[in-house]
């Protein structure tokens, strides 16, 4: 028994590669923080034009310096957060989104902020914007650490270009910006709903409203009514950055592609366009996923996977079926159209669906993980039903890859949570429900078999994990399933 652990754990455990550096992409991302960060230099340098009167004037020493210390300061926190989120494992979107998402959210922040500060309030620039796309799309240490650099060097570059004239009310407002920046991102992942966060948005921007008026009685001699002020605007720019996020966010979703959790829950919805097709013409292969997606949700949550991520990689895994609902036995209804076919033409179409749920979520614009599930959910196992079939006929050593799903293997540990309670969920409703006196001998025997055909080389599930797995399929499948009483009809 230790024996099959070890040979089972050495299967399942990644071994670690060596990467070299990719000195192209290095140079190309320098190129480009360097170029973007002289842009926004002259960019914001350009806001206050009067100060050095005539264009020939701009070309001279004192505003061309000012220009590359603007570029200089926003160059070097493009470079910390850049190199902060290559060194994380958590980041949700891949490693080349990165730079282009940190990017547009702090150019578009700087430009919205500078103009909001002249003509508003310095007090009112929505500075929390850029952090919390950036703590939403990347990981949320990426945003803390993007909202208190990205705080202090705006302050210190208006200070270059407007003068030193707003240094009260920038000293009174950079507080403010981390504070209600840093919980804004903190408490994110609990508002699991725009509305939910809106409303987390209003109860932050209350609090941090205090910090510029405390920050504005301690250093300045104003009025009351000038200190009160400080609080409504630190209010409005709370409500600013809300807003801009909540409209601005699906464009970034959209660009990037990128599974928030505001998308995933919307995805998840039943009302959403692909499922509705889905239950109306295969509402076998619904039913069935829907069980696979509160199955995978309990298999995620055990594992310390993103639960709603592996619920929605569950309702879509099977979506390609939507092609040739007929051909998939849940869908049929007496006829069997695999009954005319030949093995091979009948595994070419079973086999296809994953490839074609890859592109129809693809088409839909649904986050890449989805679309990578439901190519990899089946790896490269064979469909056993009709290799014996197509054995049968035949003398002949039949190539066993050509009745095999083409693959990729599972990537990801929520496509290996999809794999396993696909063919657990499938196998146990086959059989009528978990009758077998050692159902876990049952469950155990479905997850070695993948194990054992190496369906788990390229993602990084442990022993562990699979070990969890199981006991949650053990525990919440004969529930599923359980039997009920007869009622007589009159």
């Amino acid at each position: 028994m230790k024996k099959t652990k070890t040979v089972l754990a050495e299967v399942l455990t990644p071994k670690l590669k060596k990467n070299k550096p990719d000195l192209k992409r290095i140079a190309g991302y320098s190129a480009t923080v360097i170029l973007c960060s002289i842009v926004i230099g002259a960019i914001l340098r350009l806001f206050n034009w009067g100060e050095f009167g005539s264009a020939g004037d701009f070309f001279r020493g004192k505003v061309i310096g000012e220009i590359f210390l603007i570029a200089a300061i926003f160059a070097l926190m493009i470079a910390v957060l850049l190199v902060y989120s290559m060194m994380l494992k958590s980041v949700h979107v891949e490693r080349n989104k990165i730079l282009p998402i940190i990017l547009s959210a702090m150019i578009l922040s700087y430009l919205v902020g500078i103009l909001f500060a002249q003509t508003v309030s310095l007090y009112a620039i929505p500075a929390c914007f850029a952090p919390l796309i950036i703590a939403v799309l990347i990981e949320k240490r990426v945003g803390i650490v993007a909202n208190i650099l990205m705080s202090q060097a705006f302050f210190v570059t208006y200070l270059l270009v407007f003068g030193t004239s707003a240094v009260i009310d920038a000293a009174a407002s950079l507080p403010a910006s981390v504070v209600s920046g840093t919980l804004m991102i903190i408490f994110a992942d609990r508002a699991d709903t725009r509305l939910k966060f809106i409303g987390m948005g209003l109860i932050v921007g209350l609090v941090s409203a205090l910090i510029p008026i405390l920050v504005s009685l301690l250093l300045s001699g104003g009025g009351a009514y000038e200190i009160l002020i400080s609080g409504v605007w630190g209010f409005v720019a709370n409500v600013l950055s809300v807003a801009l996020f909540m409209v601005l966010l699906p464009f970034f979703e959209s660009l990037f592609r990128v599974d928030t959790i505001f998308r995933i829950s919307e995805i998840c919805s039943l009302d959403f366009p692909l499922l509705k097709e889905l239950a109306k013409n295969a509402p076998g292969t619904f039913n069935h996923s829907v069980a696979v997606g509160n199955l995978a949700e309990l298999c995620a949550l055990a594992i310390g996977e993103n639960p709603q991520l592996a619920k929605a990689a569950a309702y879509y895994h099977d979506v390609g079926k939507l092609k040739n609902p007929e051909c998939f036995i849940e869908n049929q209804k007496g006829y069997n159209p695999h009954d005319d076919f030949i093995p091979e033409v009948s595994v070419s179409m079973i086999t296809a669906h994953t490839r074609h749920g890859a592109e129809m979520i693809r088409k839909a614009r649904l986050p890449d993980i989805l679309a990578s599930v439901a190519l990899e959910h089946h790896g490269t196992t064979p469909v056993q039903y009709f290799l014996y079939k197509a054995q049968n006929v035949t003398e002949d050593t039949l190539d066993r890859t050509e009745f095999s799903y083409p693959g990729p293997k599972p990537s990801s540990k929520i496509a290996a949570i999809i794999m396993i309670v696909d063919t657990v969920e499938a196998a146990t409703r086959a059989m009528g429900g978990p009758t077998e006196d050692d159902f876990r001998g049952f469950v155990r025997k479905l997850i070695k078999s993948k194990a054992d055909l190496g369906q788990f080389s390229d993602c990084d599930i442990t022993y562990k994990d699979l070990q969890l797995i199981e006991d949650v399929l053990v525990a919440v499948l004969p529930s599923m399933y359980h039997s009920r009483i007869q009622y007589q009809s009159k």
